[in-house]
């Protein structure tokens, strides 16, 4: 199920991205995720639509959408592969005008692939300042879906 956030999932979301960002961001240092943490929970989550996914009543993954940029999506480690990600994109890309958009490090493989497989399609690319790992931008238009 899929649902809005609310501020009770605060610490479920917390834990979520910090054990799958260990996973598909084990190229990033231990102090500069612990930096993107400060960011994220400080700066980006009071501003950001989030929706989280349900299972028997557990929060289990969750999307944070900043206008039309995915800000993060991740899912439990426990919960991965059973179509949590895809739900959560079929609801954004629901909730958007045209364009959905997302930035994915160029080592997180599996990331460009689950993207990929929901028609997102390479756009650009941009060097992260904070990690000096490279972005790449990846773009789903409605339009070209229907």
């Amino acid at each position: 199920m899929i649902r809005a956030y609310q501020d009770t999932d605060l610490d479920d979301v917390i834990n979520i991205w910090y054990e799958a960002a260990k996973i598909a961001h084990s190229f990033i240092s231990e102090a500069s995720l612990a930096a993107q943490k400060e960011v994220i929970f400080n700066t980006y989550i009071p501003i950001a639509k989030i929706w989280v996914a349900e299972e028997n009543k557990h929060t289990v993954g969750f999307i944070a959408l900043l206008n039309n940029l995915i800000g993060g999506l991740f899912v439990s480690p426990k919960s991965q592969g059973k179509g949590y990600g895809t739900q959560l994109i079929e609801y954004a890309k629901s909730t958007i005008k045209d364009t959905l958009l997302v930035e994915v490090y160029q080592e997180n493989y599996k990331a460009q692939k689950f993207y990929q497989k929901c028609g997102f399609i390479w756009t650009g690319e941009r060097l992260d300042e904070n990690t000096n790992f490279l972005l790449l931008r990846l773009t789903w238009n409605k339009n070209d879906n229907f």
